[in-house]
């Protein structure tokens, strides 16, 4: 079987049609388009509501492989000119945005239905089969599950049953302003035009802002590192009192005061981050069954890399299954494809962490010291900008890009930044098939 084959065609049942559910059966049909795949969502319909989030060149150069970049040109708002520092452009996007993209390519795929209103009871770890709660029954070769923190997918495999996702010691407050009133304030409306996000860190308060929705938005957060009050995990859309969250900015700069009072009565949600602890594994035992995204490895996002590892966990899972010389080989094949994924995602969660700390730090000589390397980085990029212009520093970055450090700790490190978004998923999966799984030449 060369490197390049799609291996043997397969029955897959996929559990959820959020951004992992819909890239995953995006990501296997790109691979062996004679799948056939079953899309089980819970919801009657997409959502319609969400927030902002960040796609970099580790997920932007696989949603191009799909065929999405069109699409995403339409909806997502291009940052910064250091993006071609990994190859592929930064996106800026309103999460429905991305999900209603995912859905109309999936639409056009063969070999795949999307079926709404269908509530996941339980997984057979062994079979694959799921039922479902009005008492329907699927069956398939390998089942997909990307039913996100509250997986009940995860909970129906014997070495996760117990792995329930637990409230990280931070929240956030969460806006979408329409771009109408940010444009209302001659202090905000420079915003909308920026091709930067824009942060503001301070002692246990950090604040984040950046447009979406084809600069028809802008996405507000501002995160507390401390537990909030009554806001479940993971839930991302509970009502908050916007009163209280223009409080913790009150006394910062006229920027972020008239950014806050942009939000209204009723626009403002808290959100609990929460994670799932590193698990045994993302497959069962008998290699069946495969947890991807929030199911898998739910994360703090200060690494901006939830949607991202969804995207890659698909890439990578259909690099993997496209090896396989026939089903007795899932359980060699997830097995291994699990050990990639989770050295990888295990220490992002450590960057995160990092980030979170970083951004947060009280004043004194860590944050001194922060503030000092940060704004080394951000003058070194603005003389060389007005030094060379847009098109020769694309060059000079692209030239001169830092090598990937895999021991970096901070997404604020040249390397570190490159060990995320310089990578790519699918060669990268490639690769690890052809040297542990001796797959990568003719049986």
């Amino acid at each position: 079987m060369s490197s390049n084959s799609s291996g043997i065609p397969l029955k897959i049942t996929v559990i959820g049609a959020g951004m992992a559910g819909l890239s995953s059966a995006i990501a296997l049909l790109d691979k062996n388009p004679d799948h056939h795949i079953t899309v089980l969502e819970s919801n009657t319909s997409l959502s319609e509501l969400g927030a902002g989030l960040q796609l970099f060149a580790n997920s932007t150069r696989i949603l191009h492989k799909w065929g999405l970049t069109p699409s995403m040109e339409k909806v997502a708002f291009q940052s910064s000119h250091l993006t071609w520092l990994y190859g592929w452009p930064q996106w800026q996007v309103y999460r429905p945005d991305l999900q209603q993209a995912l859905y109309e390519r999936v639409q056009k795929l063969p070999n795949v239905s999307v079926l709404f209103g269908k509530s996941v009871a339980s997984v057979d770890h062994e079979t694959g089969a799921v039922h479902t709660a009005d008492g329907e029954v699927f069956t398939a070769d390998f089942t997909v599950a990307a039913d996100g923190i509250w997986s009940r997918a995860r909970r129906c495999l014997p070495a996760s049953k117990d792995m329930l996702p637990t409230a990280y010691r931070e929240h956030n407050y969460r806006a979408v302003i329409p771009r109408s009133r940010m444009l209302s304030n001659p202090i905000t409306a420079q915003f909308m035009a920026s091709p930067e996000a824009e942060m503001w860190v301070g002692p246990d308060v950090f604040v984040l802002g950046y447009t979406v929705a084809s600069k028809e938005l802008y996405n507000l957060v501002i995160g507390v590192p401390r537990p909030s009050e009554g806001t479940p995990v993971g839930s991302w859309n509970h009502p908050a009192n916007v009163e209280t969250m223009r409080e913790l900015v009150s006394g910062w700069c006229e920027e972020v005061r008239a950014l806050a009072s942009h939000v209204q009565d009723g626009e403002c949600v808290s959100w609990t981050l929460g994670e799932v602890a590193p698990i045994p594994s993302y497959v069962s035992t008998s290699g069946r069954v495969a947890l991807v995204g929030d199911a898998a490895h739910a994360l703090l996002p200060h690494a901006a890399q939830g949607a991202g590892m969804a995207i890659e966990d698909a890439a990578s899972l259909a690099e993997f299954v496209g090896y396989l010389r026939s089903k007795e080989d899932l359980m060699k094949v997830m097995g291994a494809w699990s050990e990639f994924r989770q050295a990888r995602v295990d220490h992002l969660r450590n960057i995160s962490r990092g980030n979170a700390i970083d951004m947060t730090l009280p004043d004194g000589e860590h944050q001194i010291a922060r503030d000092a390397k940060w704004k080394s980085i951000r003058e070194t990029q603005r003389a060389q900008l007005a030094e060379l212009g847009l098109e020769q520093i694309k060059e000079k970055i692209i030239r001169e890009r830092p090598r990937p450090d895999p021991a970096c700790k901070s997404t604020f490190e040249p390397g570190g930044r490159m060990w995320i978004h310089g990578f790519d998923a699918s060669e990268e999966s490639r690769k690890f098939c052809c040297e542990h799984l001796g797959l990568g030449v003719a049986a």
